[in-house]
């Protein structure tokens, strides 16, 4: 089974560089797969490469789906990151 969730990023720099290190961060501690799907690209969201080249930025929104273990604890801790203000 796999969930999936419609995200706004709401840091100034959108999802670069820190943002995204603390993304990645937390992906890669989910037991499953994390795909982010933005314009058309799907990323593996434990690739901080492949996060950065889809350029996210501030007040945008993306698909973020998660398939494996604890999903919904995971989402919660996504959206707790990209929903924040900094």
């Amino acid at each position: 089974m796999s969930i999936s969730k419609n995200l706004t990023i709401r840091s100034s720099v959108g999802l670069h560089a820190r943002p995204a290190a603390e993304f990645v961060k937390i992906a890669q501690e989910f037991n499953g797969e994390v795909t982010i799907s933005y314009n058309d690209q799907e990323v593996d969201g434990k690739s901080m490469i492949g996060i950065l080249k889809l350029g996210i930025k501030k007040d945008t929104s993306f698909d973020l789906t998660l398939n494996g273990e604890n999903e919904d604890d995971y989402m919660l801790k996504f959206e707790e990151l990209i929903t924040k203000d900094d």
